[in-house]
């Protein structure tokens, strides 16, 4: 079996939706924090693997049960200075779900950036139907070290700003779906040493598993899926997705 590198899934979320997280075979890759103390219930699970990350974060939905951003932030921080991630996310914005009002998310999200550059780590961002402002808070408040646009679906030019703000660019499942033929054609845009790939497990199921919930393992349909369209070996792929990954990891 290929060791496959999943940079995004969430350990937790599986579990809520009755996967079976110790027969799961992971070989490297990093659990994603989404709230305020997740990280609690999150501990036993991330125990079971020797060799994944995880990151600690409140992401914009976290606004739809507590609008007091400067708590949010400060358990967040708390949160981190107490189980030391190796990154902070996921964070950023979300237009296409209404988490309280445009302000309040980007006002979260900047707080978080700042916080990362205060500990000094990468982030993981998430951006849904918000490409403008993901992108000019990232260049308003740049990230010492950097980070990565998790399951990306913008477009060129968001692709370019976040490449010259030394961003990794991370892929999902979704780019395997026959009428995402624009992921398809920025996917060959992006330079191979900042490409990463993910499952965003339990979503985001890659063609031909679609119909059923996502686990790290079936990102193995994402990778052969990847290196047609790129028209890469498959081992290379791999090495250069572990490559990435670590190269951020020792920023």
């Amino acid at each position: 079996m290929k060791n496959y590198t999943d940079t995004h899934f969430h350990l937790l979320s599986m579990k809520e939706k009755d996967i079976d997280i110790t027969n799961l075979n992971i070989k490297y890759g990093m659990d994603i924090g989404t709230d305020i103390h997740d990280i609690e219930k999150r501990k036993e699970l991330i125990s079971l693997f020797s060799n994944i990350k995880y990151s600690i974060g409140a992401g914009p939905w976290s606004l739809s049960y507590n609008e007091n951003i400067n708590y949010l932030t400060t358990e967040i921080k708390k949160d981190i200075l107490s189980n030391s991630p190796s990154f902070i996310g996921e964070i950023g914005l979300d237009y296409f779900h209404k988490y309280s009002t445009r302000e309040n998310q980007i006002d979260l999200f900047i707080k978080q950036l700042i916080l990362a550059n205060e500990l000094n780590l990468p982030v993981v961002i998430h951006n849904r139907d918000a490409n403008l402002d993901t992108i000019e808070a990232l260049e308003k408040n740049k990230v010492k070290k950097g980070g990565i646009i998790h399951c990306f679906s913008a477009d060129e030019d968001f692709l370019s700003r976040a490449l010259d703000l030394g961003f990794y660019i991370s892929f999902a499942g979704n780019i395997t779906y026959k009428k995402n033929t624009n992921l398809q054609e920025i996917i060959k845009k992006v330079p191979l040493d900042r490409l990463l790939l993910e499952t965003d497990s339990p979503y985001l199921t890659p063609v031909p598993e679609r119909s059923k919930l996502n686990t790290p393992e079936k990102i193995a349909y994402t990778y052969d899926f990847v290196s047609k369209i790129l028209n890469i070996n498959l081992d290379t792929l791999i090495e250069t997705v572990l490559k990435n990954f670590k190269t951020l990891l020792e920023r």
